[in-house]
């Protein structure tokens, strides 16, 4: 169906939700860019246009006013939009993800995160790899207070979509919650080592140091080789060089982000955490994105502390 009332409004509110809908990031995803097809469709997402399954008229315009709705905290109304959404395209795990968050955040009795729990488990069953479901169910456990179920699921979001801001900081605050302050600062260090931050990870990385943090803008692409010859020394099992070798590399130049990496890993094996968090606070403003082969030692390294699998 390509018209009649409901398109009419879809319309009409474009000009009205656009504004508010900015400020949710992921409602987007589903329905930016849609255009109505034979068989397929265009989607613009993070500046990447791609083709995607068909979404009728009926589901785009109920799904626009679910994010109206949301936007403005109207929960009931974003529900019942939602839901609408849902009956016309079934096979849409966005809107599970948008039904699970607006019925966590909503403070009616039959509502709140055991509510939610359910459209989220729906939504990974239609699809597993879409990030969205993982971040909003890792959000609503947060508002439980239930800190390691969202870290669980934060970093299975970040695990699908590396670069999504919101997902990281998210895994921040959880490692914060449970206690894990060091290890905390070294997600954000070593997100803003490898991503363009804006100023809400630069305010937590700078929480999280404690001191004044430095705004980083580097689009650099991680190199394959390794620029610190520590990794030698870390794979010959020669932890103790490894860690002067690091050390010394980093005196000469404080931005080597994979001397800074190296020493991390160092200073975890030799279970010494005075190193380690005197090695957090070494690095300044990378000059160059990490190698991939410090980008694997930095992932198991995060694995290993956090207790959570990681994929970037």
């Amino acid at each position: 169906m390509s018209g009649g009332p409901r398109v009419a409004k879809a319309k009409a509110l474009n000009r009205s939700w656009f504004a508010h809908a900015l400020t949710l990031g992921p409602l987007l995803v589903w329905c930016a860019g849609c255009g109505v097809g034979a068989g397929s469709v265009t989607r613009m997402a993070d500046g990447v246009r791609y083709e995607g399954r068909f979404i009728n008229a009926e589901a785009y315009a109920a799904y626009l006013q679910g994010v109206e709705h949301e936007a403005r905290g109207q929960f009931n109304e974003a529900l019942a939009a939602y839901l609408e959404a849902h009956a016309e395209d079934p096979d849409s795990p966005e809107i599970w993800a948008r039904i699970g968050a607006v019925r966590c955040a909503s403070s009616e009795p039959k509502a709140g995160p055991a509510a939610a729990r359910a459209a989220f488990e729906r939504g990974l069953k239609t699809d597993p790899s879409y990030h969205g479901n993982y971040f909003e169910r890792a959000r609503c456990a947060e508002r439980a207070q239930d800190f390691t179920s969202a870290l669980r699921d934060a970093t299975a979001a970040v695990a699908r979509r590396p670069e999504d801001e919101p997902a990281n900081l998210l895994v921040a605050r959880a490692l914060h919650a449970l206690g894990k302050g060091l290890e905390a600062r070294a997600w954000l260090e070593a997100y803003r080592s490898y991503q363009p931050t804006s100023g809400e990870s630069e305010r937590a990385l700078e929480s999280a140091r404690g001191l004044a943090a430095n705004r980083v803008s580097s689009s650099s692409v991680a190199s394959s080789n390794a620029r610190s010859e520590a990794f030698d020394e870390l794979r010959s099992g020669r932890t103790e060089r490894a860690r002067q070798q690091a050390q010394i590399e980093l005196e000469a130049d404080s931005s080597n982000a994979d001397a800074w990496i190296a020493a991390l890993v160092a200073c975890d094996a030799l279970h010494d955490e005075p190193c380690f968090e005197a090695a957090i606070s070494r690095l300044q403003t990378p000059s160059l994105s990490p190698s991939s082969t410090a980008l694997g030692y930095l992932r198991e390294l995060l694995t290993r502390r956090a207790g959570v699998p990681l994929g970037f």
